[in-house]
Order: structure tokens, then sequence, then C-alpha cells
């Protein structure tokens, strides 16, 4: 129910039984969901729209920066280290040699141990708003994120900006119809995925590297532990993010396989078989195409 209805509505048990039980009830829903269908439908042209220019060949110096990263890493390997409750900070550790993007929550580990990530990105909001302090206040290497950040943060160097393109599928999701694009030219566009690790991957591969592998990708909230490391939001229920997330990786691994990339999850235990697995230690064991190679 929208929220300003609902506060009307809620004065009276009449009215709320009007609004969800009565005859009118279909029309009050079926207002709603146009309504909901049109504003979201229009602001996803909207962002498509504005990222058509670059898709043609126009220079947009806003996303400069991203563009020059643009297969600087062609055939290396990297981690993306997820912030499910299984991550630790030894595992992170044991990533100095590896190219290894974090992303949320790691930002408040700095007190804890010298690693700290190659690359670091954010794309929620109240996440944001929730770690906004230690992660402008600590070194998380070059932070990627919508251009719609640079209004908080400013001209900051560590700090690389995108394109993103959520709104195309709000609607669905509102009406548990998940579905997702993926981008091959961040430059352009990155698509929403239902989190950051999505947007991450989009990023990875415009970067050029071949293998990724995904720690701490638990894939739910499920456990009395939330996240790798609490900022106090709770997360979306698993009744919702199992089926979301499945989709999106499910996305990510077609792409993949289709443009010979390799994903892999050397995640402990969690929800995510979408992707092959393996241990983080026989990965390791191969020091190949990482940060020293």
């Amino acid at each position: 129910m929208n929220d300003r209805i609902y506060q009307f509505y809620k004065k009276s048990p009449f009215l709320i039984w009007v609004y969800k039980k009565s005859v009118l009830s279909y029309f009050f829903k079926g207002f709603n969901n146009t309504r909901s269908f049109i504003v979201y439908k229009t602001l996803a042209l909207g962002q498509y729209i504005a990222s058509l220019p670059r898709q043609y060949g126009v220079k947009d110096n806003r996303f400069e920066k991203l563009l020059s990263y643009k297969d600087k890493y062609c055939g290396k390997r990297c981690f993306v280290a997820c912030t499910g409750p299984s991550l630790t900070i030894a595992d992170l550790e044991l990533l100095k040699n590896e190219y290894v993007f974090g992303m949320n929550s790691i930002c408040m580990i700095h007190d804890q141990t010298d690693w700290i990530p190659d690359f670091c990105g954010i794309q929620d909001v109240g996440v944001f708003d929730k770690i906004k302090c230690d992660l402008l206040s600590t070194n998380n290497g070059l932070v990627f994120a919508p251009y719609s950040f640079k209004k908080s943060v400013g001209n900051r160097q560590d700090w690389i900006y995108f394109h993103m393109c959520d709104y195309y599928h709000y609607y669905e999701a509102n009406h548990c119809h998940n579905f997702v694009h993926f981008s091959d030219d961040s430059y352009i566009r990155v698509y929403d995925g239902y989190t950051i690790t999505y947007s991450i991957l989009q990023l990875a591969v415009y970067m050029g590297f071949k293998e990724i592998y995904l720690i701490g990708a638990d894939s739910n909230y499920l456990g009395e532990k939330k996240h790798f490391m609490d900022h106090g939001n709770p997360g979306t229920p698993y009744e919702r993010v199992g089926p979301r997330l499945t989709v999106a990786y499910g996305k990510a691994k077609e792409y993949a396989v289709c443009h010979d990339i390799k994903i892999v999850n050397v995640t402990r235990g969690g929800y995510l078989e979408v992707f092959p697995r393996e241990t983080l230690e026989s990965v390791l064991a191969r020091n190949e195409k990482n940060k020293s190679k």
C-alpha cells in the first residue's frame, strides 16, 4: 500500500476496510499498480536515454576515470570479497598478493589489519549512510559507486563513478518477478542486480579480469550473524533475497560462459550454488594471474 494513502486510511477502520476488502479495493490496487508501473518505467527510460550518448561514442567527462580502466587488468584474476558472515579477516590477509574488490562494511576492519583492498564498491544509500565515516576516513583502494554519490562525496581522487541503471526492474521486483541485464561496458552503464556484488562483477569484466573468485558470498541472512561486520542494516529477508540472487548470479554465469570468463565460488558454506566451487587454499596454491605475476 502506498505510504501516504495508508497514513490517511489508517485513521479509520472503515476506510481500511474499503481500501483492502471492499469491491473498491480492486480499483485502488489497480490504480497503485498502474501508477507504480508508469513511475518506474519512466525513470528507467530516463536512465537508459542518459547512457545512449556514450554508447554512440560521445565522450562524457563524468566517467572519464572509469574509461581509463577498460581492460587494464586483461587476463588477470581477482577476488570479490563479499560481506557474508563466513568471511574472516584471516581470509582477507591471505589475499595480499591478489587483486581484491571489497564492498560495504569491509571498510570497518582497518583498525584490525593492515590489509586493504585494491578496489571497493558501494551502491546502497542506506548502507552508505551507516558506514560513511569509516568509508571516507580510511584507505579502501579505488571506490566505485553510482554517480549520484558524488553529491555526498565530492571530487575525491580515489572515487570512480559509473552510470547506474536500476529502475528498469523495480516494478517487476516488487511483484516477485525477478530479472536482470548484464552490461559488458561499464563506461556506458552498469545494471543493478539486487546486490553490489553483481555490479562489481560487471566492473571486473569491464576491467579485463578473466578469473573472478567470490568469497564470503553466503547469499543468505538466515543465521544470527547477518554480515561480516555489523553495520546496522539487517538485510533483505531470505525469502526475497534468495530468489533474486539466484536470478542475478545465473545471468552473470550465462555471460561469463559465453565470453570465456571464469567465475568461481570459494565461500565456505553458504547458499550460492550457481557457480562452481573451489577452496580458497587450492586457488591460492596456483599463484598465477595474480597481482605478482
